[in-house]
């Protein structure tokens, strides 16, 4: 089931978000903020290592949280390998759990998160013993796989892919990364991946991290400088993200001070650049190069207008907001929304374009909802369901700002769903009438979910063939 808000902006304007879906803690400036960062202009980085723990942190943090960078963390394996101070669970138990300490610190550093087949087996003295533990054409697929659908501009190996790595399945995985910056743009590899929407993509740059050398550093990121939105700095909240790993005894103290992560570039699609060459220099970031990127100048031409006018609403939206009055900024990211869905109608309905700015347009909805200090919230009555089960689900729409509110449940969800199926409110009355939510007020509406006979169950990672 579907809840669309409609909000009534200052000057009278209205705008619709449907399906909108928010963290429990989404509401407040500081969210809003944040998401504002994202808004403008498409920049994505993908860091790949062996196992949990390895990702820069600080990294992350600074890209994701100060940036407004897409961020991702590639880690091959699940550290079913390591140890476990905090229970008995070991091999795929304990990746079970390290695999949960990996998304809980993704949450705080604003990451994604992805993994490979590859099973941690324990410590290795080379690479060549780690490739004889792993299938090395099948874990390279996986990788080529992440950075086709990611489509990263920039790519950060954790590893050099040599001795001084150490840990053998260190050395392979920046092995493996340096390949897969190669191997992800060549249309002949992995045919297959382009009929599941996975074509060839090619990333622009490819740099190795300093971080375990003694190497200094050619390009430094800051990740020490306090962000006001947040009251600490990027590296702080990097080490309340490094603490989730509890099994690993990974707490640490979130220091103040300077702070910088050290990259090299050792790959340029981009032309003939040094090695301490800043993340994104060269590269095309703005939304209508994104827009052409994915689907040819015409298209990009099309929606060139209505681009340009997203980007000068966004802008004015960045300088509205206000830290008691976030409301403020809702205007003109409703103009914003307007301008992107124009920008959408211009693309053809099974292009990646369109995909990519459908996602922005999802991004954008969440903005306005937190500027508008509107929650959404969606709960069922069962965390354990099978095919063809009935589930009663119900919709929390609080309007904590000062705007008008008004709500109204859709059938059906917007695109596809993994397990499909149908919705039903609970009454005729709730599909085709708006209700009025005032500021302050909660509406709550309750609906049944019936789950596709025919969807597929879930599979625990290491039993997936």
């Amino acid at each position: 089931m579907a809840t669309a808000v409609a909000v009534a902006a200052p000057s009278g304007a209205a705008q619709t978000v449907h399906g909108a879906r928010l963290a429990p803690d989404a509401p407040g400036v500081v969210e809003a903020g944040l998401r504002l960062r994202h808004l403008d202009g498409v920049k994505r980085v993908l860091m790949i290592g062996a196992h949990p723990d390895d990702e820069d942190t600080a990294l992350l943090a600074a890209l994701a949280r100060g940036q407004g960078v897409e961020t991702a963390y590639l880690s091959l394996t699940r550290g079913d390998g390591g140890q476990n101070l905090i229970g008995p669970e070991l091999g795929e138990g304990l990746g079970v759990i390290r695999t949960g300490e990996l998304e809980a610190a993704r949450r705080v550093d604003g990451g994604r998160q992805f993994f490979t087949r590859a099973y941690d087996y324990g410590f290795s003295k080379s690479a060549d013993e780690a490739f004889r533990h792993w299938p090395r054409d099948e874990v390279l697929r996986d990788i080529v796989w992440v950075i086709r659908t990611f489509r990263p501009q920039v790519i950060v190996s954790v590893w050099t892919g040599t001795r001084r790595d150490g840990h053998g399945q260190h050395q392979a995985s920046g092995i493996l990364a340096t390949e897969a910056f190669e191997v992800a743009a060549d249309p002949s590899a992995y045919p297959e991946q382009a009929a599941l929407d996975a074509p060839a993509w090619r990333a622009d740059k490819l740099y190795h991290s300093v971080r375990f050398t003694n190497d200094p550093a050619p390009l430094a990121v800051p990740t020490g400088r306090l962000d006001p939105l947040l009251g600490r700095s990027h590296f702080q909240v990097a080490m309340e993200s490094r603490s989730q790993h509890r099994s690993q005894d990974m707490g640490v103290p979130q220091r103040p001070g300077p702070r910088t992560s050290g990259l090299r570039l050792v790959g340029s699609h981009v032309g003939a650049l040094g090695e301490g060459s800043p993340l994104f220099e060269g590269v095309d970031t703005t939304l209508t190069g994104w827009v052409e990127r994915l689907g040819g100048t015409e298209l990009a031409a099309a929606a060139a207008p209505a681009l340009d006018r997203y980007r000068a609403a966004v802008s004015e939206a960045a300088e509205a907001l206000d830290v008691l009055h976030p409301e403020r900024a809702a205007l003109p990211l409703a103009r914003a929304l307007l301008a992107l869905r124009d920008a959408v109608g211009a693309a053809p309905g099974d292009s990646p374009a369109r995909a990519a700015l459908e996602e922005r347009l999802d991004q954008a909805e969440r903005a306005f909802l937190a500027v508008a200090s509107i929650e959404v919230d969606a709960r069922s009555d069962d965390d354990l369901v099978v095919p063809g089960q009935t589930v009663h689900t119900r919709t929390l729409v609080w309007n904590g700002g000062g705007l008008g509110v008004r709500t109204r449940v859709y059938p059906r969800l917007r695109g596809a769903h993994p397990v499909g199926g149908d919705a039903r409110p609970r009454s005729d009355d709730e599909v085709h009438a708006w209700r009025d939510v005032a500021p302050g007020e909660l509406a709550e509406v309750e609906g049944v979910w019936r789950l596709d006979a025919r969807a597929p169950a879930s599979v625990p990672y290491y039993l997936r063939s």
